[in-house]
């Protein structure tokens, strides 16, 4: 961010500081902190970029934003402890994000209510779906955090997807068997209009449909709008392979987000 408030250059110094005070990491574990570091920064600049669009308070900009800095902090312990960015192989890093927020006191300077609120939103950010029982606050700062690292993780991904030349990431595709067509089971969830979940996936096509069904879980015209101006979706069809199957689910992925700058 070219222009920070005092308030948001002393909670990255406070993210930075933490994520430093690990000691004694691999080569790779460094490498990873640092692509994890690298995009909590990016999040918490989405994040603003999407209140100013909401014409939020600066209250509420803070709170989306301080979730925006922190919505990974549980990422770095994972790495550390488990030597994953897998979850299912080690634990929710979501959770055990609010733990160490909570245990630390990191978020002291702020009210309990923002620091409630910041919580909730960190903790929530990567679940399936969102629970129907939150408040309208809630709710608010959960769908600017889940927008915000999505528009993130597109970035990286469609990077990654359009460099040839780039050495193998499993973090970001993980480690599955190549195919040619989509599953039957993850091809019926993205064409009913459904967000694919991870159990259904078992190709490297399969990943990259599921990505693409993410915009199913997109809820600022904002977003949509940096997902088309940024070609994410055409990038990431652009890397699969082709055949009517795979055509017809990028046509009618398009034509959603398409769609949702219309409404």
């Amino acid at each position: 961010m070219e222009y920070m408030e005092d308030w948001m250059k002393s909670s990255m110094k406070i993210f930075e500081s933490y994520v430093d005070s690990f000691t004694g990491l691999t080569p790779l574990q460094q490498h990873n902190f640092s692509i994890k570091k690298d995009h909590s920064i990016r999040v918490a600049e989405n994040a603003l970029l999407l209140s100013k669009y909401l014409n939020l308070s600066e209250e509420e900009v803070q709170i989306a934003v301080l979730a925006g800095i922190f919505h990974d902090i549980g990422r770095f312990g994972q790495l550390l402890k488990h030597n994953t960015l897998n979850d299912a192989e080690s634990f929710d890093h979501a959770d055990y994000g609010v733990e160490v927020l909570t245990g630390k006191e990191i978020l002291k300077e702020w009210s309990d209510e923002v620091n409630r609120l910041v919580y909730k939103a960190i903790q929530l950010h990567n679940k399936f779906v969102i629970p129907t029982s939150l408040t309208s606050e809630e709710l608010l700062y959960t769908r600017i955090l889940r927008d915000a690292d999505k528009l993130d993780i597109f970035k990286v991904l469609t990077e990654y997807y359009s460099d040839k030349s780039r050495p193998p990431n499993h973090t970001l595709t993980w480690d599955l068997p190549l195919a040619s067509q989509v599953s039957a089971e993850v091809a019926k969830e993205v064409l009913g209009g459904k967000l694919v979940s991870k159990q259904l996936v078992k190709s490297d096509v399969d990943v990259k449909i599921m990505q693409l069904s993410w915009v199913y879980d997109i809820h600022f015209r904002f977003s949509f709008e940096e997902v088309l101006k940024n070609r994410f979706l055409e990038k990431i069809y652009n890397s699969l392979p082709k055949n009517d199957r795979i055509i017809e689910i990028y046509r009618k992925i398009k034509v959603f987000s398409e769609n949702k700058l219309m409404a």
